[in-house]
């Protein structure tokens, strides 16, 4: 979720529990990888049963918890007719669902720390989009970051030409995260009219709708054929995609932009840790001079998003 978009609320966690909160759905979140290869299903049904699994416990969230109106944007205006709001929820399921589907690709093909860093890469794609007038346009810091995002992602495709991973893979990686900074862009336009769990529980219907239409078409709409696949999806559905969101959610009302973001980049770490230990990924001096570089551009970029240019 956008932390810019998200912080909006009147309930305040302690900055010490919600720190807590955010590393611990970081660690959440960075265990999407080895659930995926666990499901033993397509990259396409992976992601189609992670959103619908998680559509009904987010949808009666929404339904159970109070809306609080987001605070009010004065450079927004002051309301939007619920066409307006609909077509926004839309389009932000259809960025979300092309992001978890090249997501889950990554995962497949390359490692899972590489998948999960380059996914991770949406706030120097945002920052690009800024210049554009698409996003809010990135401060001076940014360009100093820029390099080190370049070079870090060059290394971890070097890495993975290197024979650990795939290039291929790495590429989906990318892919991934220019389509969730899209999502990110929608989501803080929507999040300026409506409440984060009517947002969570409304893009995460649109998005399973689009995935489960996609691997139709496709063919890849398939279930797992044993217990250890759907105790994989049911994981990756109800902890990583509805707790692990919905706590990053929480988290970021009480702590600043940059902090979270920081807090948050212990996600391709414990992705990274976790394809070592359980699947056996070998990594090289490219993995871990690229994982510098990146996480590096990723506290400047952050650190720009919070500032006005």
């Amino acid at each position: 979720m956008d932390a810019g978009a998200i912080k909006a609320g009147d309930s305040h966690l302690n900055p010490l529990w919600a720190f807590g909160l955010l590393l611990f759905a970081g660690g959440l979140l960075g265990m999407s990888p080895i659930l995926v290869r666990f499901s033993g299903v397509s990259a396409d049904a992976s992601a189609f049963w992670r959103v619908a699994l998680a559509a009904p416990l987010l949808c009666a969230t929404a339904f159970l918890v109070p809306a609080r109106p987001a605070r009010p944007d004065p450079a927004s205006p002051t309301s939007v007719g619920k066409a307006v709001i609909a077509g926004w929820m839309v389009l932000a399921g259809v960025f979300f669902a092309a992001d978890l589907i090249a997501c889950h690709v990554a995962i497949e093909l390359t490692t899972a720390g590489n998948a999960i860093l380059l996914a991770n890469l949406a706030p120097v794609i945002i920052g690009l989009l800024g210049l554009v007038g698409l996003a809010r346009r990135p401060g001076r810091m940014f360009w100093f970051g820029l390099p080190f995002a370049g070079f870090g992602a060059w290394c971890l495709f070097r890495a993975s030409d290197a024979g650990t991973g795939s290039m291929a893979g790495d590429a989906f990686g990318l892919l991934a995260a220019v389509f969730y900074a899209g999502y990110l862009i929608v989501i803080g336009r929507l999040r300026r009219h409506i409440g984060a769990a009517v947002t969570m529980s409304g893009t995460t219907v649109v998005t399973a709708i689009v995935i489960g239409v996609f691997a139709a078409i496709k063919g890849d709409l398939v279930a797992p054929t044993d217990m250890t696949g759907w105790l994989a999806l049911a994981a990756l559905g109800i902890l990583v995609h509805a707790l692990g969101q919905g706590m990053v959610s929480v988290g970021l009302k009480s702590v600043d932009e940059a902090t979270g973001s920081m807090v948050l980049l212990v996600q391709p770490f414990v992705a990274t840790l976790l394809g070592a230990l359980v699947l056996g990924e070998v990594l090289n001096g490219w993995h871990m001079l690229g994982n510098i570089a990146v996480v590096f551009a990723l506290l400047i970029a952050t650190r720009a998003r919070r500032r006005p240019a």
